[in-house]
């Protein structure tokens, strides 16, 4: 096995298409997919299910790929020790919520860090997980990554104020009738729009949803709808003209996923602790 075609394959894994990776590497299309093969003959296993117009890994291969991926990271942790020079690489960090507590921390780091390259990404599939440090409110088995509970925050409504009277329980008398907005599915704060309503009795309204949070606090302040919201990850993002009520023992967990010590250069266990402490402060 060469380094170049591991680099090959763990990029392909990533795309799932050989024509991105060859644009990548500056390279035809053929040599990724006859380098790709080469490695499978080596191996004695098919790596990818192959489709007329797609490449799919298959278990033989998502089990490659996780191993590879720890095994180029460690080589490229090598390399930087042996150069002298360990403030420089590339930075994966997944950010399933808190984006502006996470992009504040990445602000932060870039100033004692220029020398690396952040790529962030908002949809993470366990799979094929390609990052060094993820924040996400799912409790993963990612091998090679440590898992640490950050804290747990609970959940409420956010409405216009006057939406409803003072003293108003949140109940199905008084949203069951209201209209939705909500993050896109199959995100957290969707399913506890569909659960808390459900939970009351009722199937809710979903008029608007998007991956943007910040298109989400927009449209309630315009009073196009009502939405549940964590309490303590969106604090002060909100005007006073937004009422925040409790709806019940309603919460969901923060976690940081970090590569093992061993396999993550410096920069990146540095970036994991002030990560962390951006969340102690905020």
């Amino acid at each position: 096995m060469e380094l170049l075609q591991l680099k090959y394959f763990c990029d392909a894994a990533q795309t799932q298409n050989f024509s991105k990776t060859a644009r990548k590497f500056q390279v035809p299309p053929s040599d990724i997919s006859q380098s790709i093969k080469r490695l499978e003959q080596e191996l004695s296993v098919h790596l990818f299910t192959r489709t007329a117009n797609r490449i799919t890994l298959n278990e033989r291969g998502k089990a490659f790929y996780l191993e590879t991926k720890r095994a180029l990271g460690i080589l490229e942790q090598a390399a930087s020790v042996a150069s002298g020079n360990t403030n420089r690489g590339t930075l994966h960090v997944g950010i399933h919520i808190n984006r502006r507590t996470v992009m504040e921390a990445i602000e932060r780091f870039q100033l004692q860090y220029s020398g690396v390259h952040i790529v962030t990404t908002h949809e993470v599939k366990r799979e094929n997980a390609d990052f060094d440090v993820l924040v996400s409110d799912q409790e993963l088995n990612l091998p090679g990554m440590v898992r640490e509970k950050l804290f747990r925050e609970n959940i409420v409504l956010a409405a216009q104020k006057g939406t409803f009277p003072a003293g108003t329980v949140i109940d199905r008398a008084a949203i069951g009738e209201k209209s939705f907005i909500t993050m896109s599915a199959p995100g957290s704060l969707y399913q506890f729009t569909q659960t808390i309503c459900r939970d009351m009795g009722f199937e809710p309204e979903i008029t608007l949803q998007s991956e943007d949070p910040f298109y989400i606090r927009k449209c309630v302040e315009l009073g196009l709808g009502i939405a549940f919201v964590p309490e303590h990850s969106w604090r002060g993002l909100f005007s006073e003209g937004i009422e925040l009520w409790p709806v019940g023992a309603y919460s969901r967990d923060v976690y940081l996923y970090c590569r093992e010590a061993q396999t993550a250069p410096g920069f990146v266990r540095a970036f994991y602790e002030m990560l962390k402490e951006a969340f102690r402060l905020g």
